[in-house]
């Protein structure tokens, strides 16, 4: 089965696809080079595929038409055999898949040939679908303050995965008036992996974790509580992340950010309980 993604020859395989199979021939080149780097392959005006070899043995791809603003990304393993380059495909847009493409690559004055047709050229660094600006982000922003579930709509999201920073804002409706919440962690100069972000406030930290929630962002008199005073309390434990998916839970206490000020009701402080982040860009 071969799948097109874009409708412009670009393929994704389930079984095994290879020049030789197609009845073509190509004169064997010796590989004396790994493909292992970030490649991109581009049609001015056209379409682009930036495909990343990691040294790991994994691989992501991104396949954009930019005459449709359309975008897909794939990701999986990868070997070589020979001439060969075989890619084991895991995911598709995010979602579960299962595949194979088996490319006859050559390299040859710093570029790298799939096929007949395809020369990619390296570049310094990897994008996502998110670098292209043709969808946006949906999904879950939820927390629990005084016993009050609030569930919050999305409304920014920037994610550096191989800097290591993410940041996510919500603005919530449900309840009474409207209220903000914003999340950030900063793990460099490491990327983003599955791990935990904890409130450290101390010159030097690494994995550091920072949240902000205001019950009622229209005030001229309160800016909201958040864990930069007082030694607050917080983490946010990154279960998932992907260029184009994050999933997380986090809780922290946020006390006053100016000092002197007062919350709603008076209150000097806000205890944030059961959060969840579950992101898609689409």
């Amino acid at each position: 089965m071969i799948l097109n993604l874009l409708g412009r020859g670009i393929l994704l395989v389930a079984g095994c696809l290879s020049v030789a199979a197609c009845g073509k021939s190509t004169p064997v080149v010796p590989i004396s080079e790994s493909p292992e780097g970030i490649w991109r392959f581009s049609e001015t005006g056209v379409s682009e595929s930036t495909l990343r070899l990691a040294s790991d043995g994994s691989f992501s791809r991104v396949v954009t038409d930019l005459e449709d603003r359309n975008c897909v990304s794939s990701s999986g393993s990868w070997r070589t055999d020979g001439e060969s380059l075989l890619l084991e495909i895991t995911a598709v847009s995010n979602a579960p898949a299962s595949g194979f493409e088996n490319y006859r690559f050559v390299i040859q004055d710093g570029r790298l040939q799939l096929g007949e047709t395809e020369i990619y050229t390296a570049v310094g660094s990897m994008v996502s679908c998110t670098d292209y600006g043709f969808g946006a982000w949906a999904g879950e922003l939820r927390a629990t303050s005084d016993g009050v579930e609030m569930l919050f709509e999305i409304v920014d999201v920037i994610l550096d995965m191989y800097g290591g920073q993410l940041q996510v804002e919500g603005i919530s409706t449900t309840g009474v008036g409207q209220s903000r919440m914003l999340l950030q962690i900063d793990g460099s100069p490491n990327p983003l992996n599955p791990r935990d972000f904890t409130v450290q406030n101390v010159p030097g930290s690494t994995n550091t974790f920072y949240g902000f929630y205001h019950p009622d962002p229209g005030s001229l008199t309160f800016s909201g509580f958040d864990t930069t005073r007082l030694l607050p309390t917080g983490i946010l434990t990154l279960s998932a992340v992907g260029p184009e998916r994050v999933t997380a839970t986090f809780s922290f206490r946020a006390n006053l950010r100016v000092e002197g000020e007062v919350g709603p009701g008076g209150a000097t402080f806000a205890q944030i309980e059961s959060g969840r982040v579950e992101i898609v860009y689409r």
